[in-house]
């Protein structure tokens, strides 16, 4: 539903960047809101292992690990301190 700003994710590693076009160049940006690799060295490379799931809330999405059914809340901000991704236990 935003217009302008997405969300980019590494389906096998669950990194998330946020990433807003415009038609004006001065304008586009991709900011990097977690680039923290969810699995392990052993864990195999998997295509579409990961994916977002947008809520009622424009800034908050799900993250879930289609293969061990792990979640976390992820939230995106212009702010650096507002963005987040924090487990769902």
């Amino acid at each position: 539903r935003n217009m302008w700003t997405f969300l980019e994710l590494n389906t096998m590693t669950g990194q998330i960047w946020i990433v807003q076009w415009s038609m004006d160049n001065e304008k586009q940006f991709k900011y990097t809101l977690d680039d923290k690799v969810r699995i392990s060295k052993t864990d195999a490379n998997v295509s579409g292992r990961f994916s977002l799931h947008a809520t009622e809330n424009i800034f908050n999405f799900i993250l879930l690990d289609n293969i061990n059914g792990k979640c976390w809340q992820v939230q995106w901000s212009f702010d650096e301190n507002a963005r987040f991704v924090i487990p769902i236990l």
